[in-house]
């Protein structure tokens, strides 16, 4: 399925992960808790391609969420599990799953998913309502990226901004 032009225009780019105070859940008493798996100054990149294709990774840099050997010959199980534990990748298609949805509020589905960190993740389907707010004042004039998801434990939001041109 092919992005409706005015949403592929609208969200169609690489998007940056803002930052850990962004990035909570909300249970349902209200309480945020924190994304300890993503440490306390998590990076992430989100890609929209107009065509209808997306990828996601965001992973933290906490040192100690970190193997200390950098060469992937060297690297152990353990190194490997402890990467793995503080970091999530995906990609698939991408589709707009609610027939309201506009080019700044709506639901969009990554998937099916061909690839993911995530096993149980694979050839599924991930809902993901968003807001965009372009030209934020937050954001010295570039546009912010709202996504969120209920779960059965909370509300997950997830902010980013749009990628410099420069």
């Amino acid at each position: 399925m092919v992005l409706p032009n005015h949403i592929a225009t609208s969200l169609g780019g690489t998007w940056l992960f803002i930052n850990q105070s962004h990035a909570s859940r909300v249970d349902l008493n209200g309480n945020i808790k924190s994304r300890d798996n993503f440490g306390r100054h998590p990076v992430g990149q989100i890609i929209y391609d107009p065509a209808g294709y997306m990828s996601a990774s965001i992973s933290s840099t906490d040192p100690e969420h970190i193997p200390p050997t950098r060469n992937p010959d060297e690297a152990t199980d353990a190194d490997r599990a402890l990467m793995s534990k503080h970091s999530l990748a995906y990609s698939g298609q991408l589709h707009v799953e609610w027939e309201n949805s506009t080019a700044t509020v709506g639901r969009l589905i990554h998937g099916p998913l061909v690839m993911s960190s995530h096993t149980s993740w694979l050839g599924t389907n991930q809902s993901r309502n968003y807001i965009l707010t372009k030209n934020a004042s937050e954001t010295l004039g570039r546009d912010i990226l709202h996504l969120w998801l209920k779960g059965s434990d909370g509300t997950a939001n997830l902010y980013w901004v749009r990628a410099d041109a420069s």
